[in-house]
């Protein structure tokens, strides 16, 4: 009886071993407090094109599980965004795209995620809730973040880079505005050649989204500047 007592209790140790070395890395966005009702309108322009963009956040509540639902509407596309409210992980996007030929329709819920990633590395479902999940970042306590797809598998190279720039101030419309300013880029060969993506977040919490330069999405999208023209 003793032998097999001694055997269980290795069994249990080597079993806690194996399990602790296969450990997955948190992500290191947070939750940055967004008031419940909070909203926003943007001046769009991609091309010669502008438009104005509004934004309304709630929280809201499924089970013990609180998220954060984004609505922005404008012309060009109706998007729905929501985010687990403790990390700003992807829940949901339901997107409608407004086209003169064609409305598209399209939804991508997160059915199951492993959390394969290593620290100071997170994985993208959506690249067009770059600018959204980005309010979590622990501005001043991070200098980079790499960013991955999922599918991709754990021996992908990362290939792109978010970098905090510190404090930096962005005028709008005679208003300036002091931001925390976070740099997107590719960091391989293509980089030389694909627009970057930068991100002005207000240094005050809850870190509202002032400015947007970049892609519209995906590198290879048409360029798109954001700017917040009232915020409450």
């Amino acid at each position: 009886m003793h032998i097999y007592k001694q055997l269980f209790s290795l069994l249990v140790i080597t079993g806690w071993l194996l399990l602790s070395g296969v450990t997955y890395a948190q992500t290191p966005l947070v939750d940055p407090q967004i008031p419940n009702g909070e909203t926003a309108i943007y001046n769009s322009k991609i091309g010669d094109k502008q438009f104005t963009v509004e934004t309304k956040i709630l929280i809201k509540k499924e089970g013990d599980k609180e998220f954060y639902e984004i609505t922005s509407l404008s012309k060009r596309q109706d998007k729905i965004v929501q985010l687990d409210k403790k990390n700003m992980a992807l829940i949901s996007v339901h997107t409608l795209r407004k086209y003169p030929d064609a409305t598209l329709d399209s939804n991508l819920k997160v059915v199951s995620e492993k959390q394969t990633f290593k620290d100071g590395e997170i994985k993208l479902a959506d690249f067009t809730i770059l600018m959204y999940i980005m309010r979590g970042y622990p501005f001043g306590k991070l200098n980079s973040l790499k960013i991955g797809y999922y599918g991709e598998g754990n021996e992908k190279s990362y290939t792109m880079t978010l970098s905090y720039k510190g404090i930096e101030k962005v005028t709008i419309m005679d208003k300036t505005y002091e931001c925390h300013k976070l740099d997107f880029g590719m960091s391989n060969f293509l980089g030389t050649f694909l627009p970057k993506l930068n991100l002005w977040y207000s240094a005050a919490p809850p870190h509202y989204l002032v400015k947007y330069e970049g892609p519209e999405g995906p590198p290879g999208t048409p360029k798109r500047t954001l700017e917040m023209i009232q915020y409450k």
